[in-house]
């Protein structure tokens, strides 16, 4: 073994023992070699995505360590191109990840959580604050299985809302109000990268880190595609990061905005992701010896929009509602009934969420690893892990660490799995760690022969992961959407019409009645219970409807005359 490639091996060596491990575990979690069960998407999207995801990281992991010497010499280039340009990169970033959610993702909100989110946000468009739909008809424009999961909806009033909470809805509102919601994240996701640069620069004090932080991001699919998706996890990791930017200094001003960011982090669509992650770095303020001035200055920021947004949009849902099957009392007007009822509501819905940490948790959690292992960089987590330990007596790189550790650890007491989503998705709002301590590492061992080999092995890495894997990772999420969407009955080229879905759980039909927050599209999505009961429907409530076509995906109801 020659000395100067000596860490090199170590790092093929243990990211090609990790990715056969890897294989093992899918294989094993999946139930191997039974077909996998569409409903249990993570199992699924394992077995149909991540297998030969693991496979092209192994294949890139062997290939950049056989590159000709001017090919990595060229990858350096562009580290050094990111590092001089961050802008230009965001903007180009932008651009492309917006193609990307138009043509790749479909500008559709794939699971419930996106379409909550999206459906708040235009109601937030127009000026109000819930969506409004017949009360008859919730039954049938929200799937009884989501109602009061995803979207309150009242029967009384006919009022809907997302059962998140509101900040990231509010986030895409101008967008929406520009019917340009699919440039929310992408805009997001290239806030985020210059982020990545600027606190790897400033944590190492070596402006290269911050183009071997982007190229890192950029090169992981887990990072562009959770970009290209309504799910909030974008905005958690944009602003956890700019919640640490701010906390590397600690005066006053600088406290009050972390809180003020950390506060609206918490509201984005529930408090778990910001909670899990500025944890270290609070009980790290809490340690020092001006303790209460720091936590004051952080409190004073956090309280008043924490306090009125998650406390108001509570209020709100609660009101949507009304009367409880679990409340403790009567919905009788009592106020200290109410009260009660309230309170209780939130105890069960906090209890139905959690869990202890048994078997079929930690497997869940273990899943998540492997997918944040197979859709970064390949040995990303490592190169990480590298330099937290060889950082680790600067107290803002341990502490960054610790953040991903903290929202690791937090999760394990969650019982649900993450469903739908690129990468693992509940990891996400850190995810951002994992760049910044990369290139840490490649910082910290720059001045040694063996660093700078290391360094040109993982930009080699970094640019094959970021055309192949990308563009694997593209042409999965392109077709899976793609496949979803042939689920649900083509609609007709114009005039009005009701589109009845068949539920068909394994595919997920039910995730496809989406509908304007005020009904004002041409096409309504409606859940089919039968055929019988939809023209029963048509007739009492649309008289002179025609049907135009039936399968075994729904019907398509023609509401004009031709």
């Amino acid at each position: 073994m020659k000395p100067e490639n000596f860490w090199i091996r170590r790092y093929l060596g243990a990211s090609l023992g990790i990715g056969v491990l890897s294989i093992l575990f899918i294989l094993d979690f999946t139930g191997y070699p039974f077909p996998p069960y569409g409903f249990w998407v993570v199992d699924f999207h394992l077995r149909t995505q991540d297998l030969p995801g693991a496979a092209l990281l192994i294949a890139l992991l062997l290939a950049a360590w056989v590159a000709p010497a001017p090919a990595a010499a060229a990858a350096l280039r562009v580290v050094d191109a990111l590092t001089h340009h961050p802008w230009r990169t965001a903007g180009v970033t932008f651009a492309l990840l917006s193609l990307g959610t138009l043509y790749i993702e479909n500008n559709h909100p794939l699971a419930q959580d996106e379409y909550a989110a999206l459906f708040q946000s235009r109601a937030f468009a127009a000026g109000r604050l819930t969506g409004q739909f017949p009360p008859e008809l919730i039954a049938r424009l929200i799937p009884s299985i989501y109602l009061n999961q995803f979207l309150f909806g009242s029967f009384q009033t006919g009022q809907v809302a997302s059962a998140y909470w509101p900040g990231f809805a509010l986030l895409l509102a101008p967008f929406s109000f520009l019917n340009a919601p699919w440039a929310c994240n992408p805009l997001l996701a290239s806030l985020a990268l210059v982020l990545i640069g600027r606190i790897a620069a400033r944590l190492t004090g070596d402006p290269r880190a911050c183009g071997w932080a982007m190229l890192l991001a950029l090169g992981s699919p887990a990072f562009t595609a959770m970009a290209i998706t309504y799910f909030s996890m974008t905005a958690h990791l944009l602003l956890n990061l700019l919640f640490v930017w701010l906390l590397l200094e600690r005066t006053i001003g600088r406290l009050v905005l972390a809180g003020v960011v950390g506060s609206f982090a918490l509201v984005l669509h529930n408090p778990l992701p910001h909670t899990l992650f500025a944890m270290p770095w609070i009980v790290w303020l809490a340690l020092q010896p001006a303790r209460y001035r720091y936590l004051l200055a952080l409190a004073a920021g956090y309280a008043p929009l924490a306090a009125a947004m998650g406390l108001g949009w509570a209020l709100l849902l609660f009101e949507i509602q009304g009367a409880m099957q679990y409340g403790l009392f009567p919905d009788d007007g009592n106020v200290l009934h109410r009260i009660a009822n309230f309170f209780w509501g939130w105890h069960i819905r906090m209890r139905t969420a959690l869990a202890a940490p048994l078997d079929g948790v930690l497997a869940k959690r273990l899943a998540e690893l492997v997918r944040l292992w197979q859709w970064a960089v390949p040995g990303l987590p490592l190169l990480a892990l590298a330099g937290w330990w060889i950082g680790r007596r600067d107290a803002r790189v341990l502490l960054l660490g610790l953040s991903m550790l903290c929202t690791l650890a937090g999760y394990s007491f969650i019982g649900f799995s993450q469903g739908h989503g690129w990468g693992a998705r509940y990891l996400h709002p850190a995810w951002g760690s994992l760049p910044v301590l990369g290139a840490v590492c490649l910082a910290f061992v720059r001045d040694s022969e063996t660093g700078r080999q290391l360094g040109r092995y993982v930009a080699s890495l970094g640019i094959l992961s970021l055309v192949l894997a990308t563009l694997l990772r593209a042409v999965q999420i392109d077709g899976y959407v793609e496949t979803h969407l042939a689920n649900r009955p083509p609609a007709l080229p114009e005039g009005r019409q009701i589109i009845f879905v068949e539920s068909d759980l394994p595919n997920y039909t039910p995730d496809l009645v989406q509908n304007d927050p005020f009904l004002r599209n041409k096409v309504w999505y409606m859940m089919s219970y039968g055929r019988a009961s939809n023209r029963d429907l048509m007739k009492l409530r649309f008289p002179g409807a025609q049907l135009v076509s039936e399968d075994s995906r729904g019907q398509v109801w023609r509401l004009e005359p031709r």
